[in-house]
């Protein structure tokens, strides 16, 4: 049964939905990115994450959601126990709601969304002395066989779940992320051009940012829920492969093809 809690929360969070919002500090080490896609598909890409126990191996942090009603994708940043601890919650609470027949999933998800992230921050989070430390975060896609249905890309901010128009950067190394979706997205991006404009940002960012770089996994969900797509991370490093240097790209575009203002040129000589 899922058991809505009332609103208004406690704690009232205004987002800024046109405005893409950097989280406050904390240890959020896996980079999230999700891409809105020319044809209304979303892909998510999320880095993995690494972990020292029984031996260094890197753990999968975006994960799928199949209900009665659409699919979910699953990527969370922040303390592992907190966003396992939400993963297997949301997985439990979106079956559940998706099996009720009185409950249509594509109005009521957000809502199904909050309660679980509600819960974990006050049973987590909230009020506890390292609390910004334990800050979590997700971007979320969900899409439903309703006809007309195009996926929603959501991200997330405490328990507070906004949908993103275009794309969205979440977990260690967003600001620097966010700069290159600034440059590069387009909304005519198709499925092919956001793979790799999403490869290069995890590359460079990861060249950049400790922490990030530890293998990239993306999926792709279509619209109508009319399937998943996955590229896994040895195929992610194909991608790379083919993508040039950052520095080799810029000398390529300048080397030869730039005219100099004559100012310029008469101080320095």
């Amino acid at each position: 049964m899922i058991r809505m809690l009332p609103k208004p929360y406690p704690r009232i969070v205004t987002p800024r939905h046109l405005v893409p919002q950097r989280l406050p500090k904390g240890r959020l080490m896996t980079l999230i990115i999700g891409f809105r896609c020319g044809d209304g598909s979303v892909l998510l890409g999320a880095d993995r994450e690494r972990s020292d126990q029984f031996g260094k191996r890197s753990i999968e942090k975006l994960f799928r959601i199949r209900t009665d009603q659409g699919s979910f994708l699953v990527a969370g940043a922040g303390r592992s126990s907190i966003v396992d601890n939400a993963l297997a919650r949301l997985d439990v609470a979106l079956k559940e709601a998706g099996a009720n027949p009185n409950i249509v999933l594509f109005d009521k998800h957000r809502d199904v969304i909050e309660t679980v992230l509600y819960e974990v921050h006050e049973e987590y989070i909230w009020g506890h002395r390292d609390e910004t430390n334990r800050a979590i975060q997700f971007v979320i896609a969900a899409a439903f066989r309703s006809p007309h249905s195009t996926p929603f890309l959501y991200k997330t901010e405490e328990e507070v779940v906004y949908p993103q128009q275009l794309y969205c950067c979440a977990g260690g190394g967003q600001d620097l992320a966010y700069y290159f979706a600034d440059k590069l997205y387009n909304d005519n991006l198709f499925r092919e051009g956001a793979a790799l404009v999403a490869t290069f940002i995890f590359r460079e960012v990861s060249q950049s940012v400790s922490g990030v770089g530890l293998g990239t996994d993306l999926w792709l969900l279509a619209a109508k829920d009319q399937g998943l797509y996955r590229v896994p991370p040895p195929k992610v490093k194909e991608i790379e492969a083919i993508i040039p240097d950052i520095g080799s790209a810029i000398a390529d575009a300048w080397n030869g093809k730039l005219t100099m203002p004559k100012w310029l040129v008469d101080l320095f000589t």
